[in-house]
């Protein structure tokens, strides 16, 4: 009877692995695939290439945020503050140049260069105040936000050079520059994922952190980094989005840190750590374009699709949850054998 369980248990143990390890690989693409699907057969105008394109262009700020948040969750942490700290850095970068007069290279320099203050600050609170990610990056949300409407008055600022209309609205061969930035975003991410030291400690932080002080690495530096990079992110998705609406709009990204979440989540990404792809966070954040292109095309209300949003995000922590407590019971049987 044991040996009849046993061999149950490993079959299905095997199926279970072969299961998630190609959802993990094609999931995100095949769920994308399905969406379009399902959206087309209900309207069948809609799978164009305009509509596959303004998708596209819809999905590339929501993209780079997903990026640096994919690689926060992949070590175990979450950043809340990526949407403001999006906003604070436009607002700064309108500042030093329709204000102070700084010239507006500079200027793409300098949100940069907040995008990844905020992350550093973020780093620090984490790293070295042992502060949890999810009470430190709220705070820096409200704070982000708060210094957003004060420097711009709560206003949107407008004035920036002809040029700067190219980052988000211009094309090269035909395709839009933000989905050209994604695309070299994407590249150097996947590099950091899988060829620096970065990329590997990342997951493996967020595997167990433990394992990963004992091997001798400053897992506190480490953490700094991590946030730093998805800082970047923001800065950079700082500039496409300003670029993309023309002016800088302090409470334009409040909201923007859901989406980045459900798009790293949908991607692949296990919000227990140690999980995550490029390929996943940018498939994730083309479903999230897809759906709400959809409703905008069905005439749902915006307000009823925060709703979709967020019930499409606790389906994706389920489906991770239901993941991990599989591998879980697969751990448990293997012990017992």
């Amino acid at each position: 009877m044991s040996d009849i369980a046993t061999t149950t248990q490993s079959a299905s143990g095997g199926f279970g692995v072969t299961f998630w390890r190609l959802f993990d690989k094609v999931g995100p693409l095949l769920l994308l695939i399905v969406v379009l699907l399902v959206v087309t057969a209900i309207k069948p105008s809609f799978l164009t290439g305009a509509n596959l394109m303004t998708i596209g262009l819809q999905a590339s700020v929501n993209a780079l945020l997903a990026l640096g948040m994919t690689l926060v969750i992949i070590a175990g942490g979450i950043d809340l503050s990526v949407g403001t700290s999006m906003s604070l850095a436009m607002v700064i970068m309108a500042v030093c140049t329709l204000t102070v007069g700084v010239p507006m290279p500079v200027g793409l320099l300098v949100a940069l260069g907040a995008g990844m203050l905020v992350g550093l600050i973020n780093g620090t609170l984490i790293a070295y105040g042992r502060i949890p990610a999810f009470i430190a990056t709220l705070g820096l949300l409200g704070i982000a936000q708060g210094t957003a409407l004060k420097l711009s008055g709560g206003y949107s600022m407008y004035g920036f050079p002809d040029w700067f209309d190219f980052i988000g609205n211009g094309r090269i061969a035909g395709i839009p520059m933000p989905i050209i930035i994604v695309a070299v975003a994407a590249l150097g991410t996947h590099y950091i994922f899988t060829q620096r030291p970065l990329g590997r400690y990342a997951y493996a932080l967020g595997a167990s952190e433990e394992s990963v002080r004992r091997a001798g690495v400053n897992v506190g530096r480490l953490k700094l980094k991590i946030y730093l990079f998805a800082g970047a992110m923001v800065g950079v998705a700082s500039i496409v989005l300003s670029s993309r609406i023309s002016s800088a709009h302090p409470g334009i990204g409040l909201g923007f840190e859901l989406d980045a979440i459900a798009a790293s989540v949908i991607g692949g990404a296990s919000l227990m750590g140690g999980r995550g792809t490029v390929i996943g966070a940018i498939s994730g954040s083309l479903v999230m374009a897809t759906i709400r292109f959809a409703l905008n095309v069905f005439g749902m209300e915006p307000f009823l699709q925060q709703i979709v949003v967020g019930v499409v995000l606790i389906g994706a922590v389920y489906l991770d949850t239901v993941r991990v407590a599989q591998e879980e019971m697969r751990t448990k049987a293997r012990a017992r054998n």
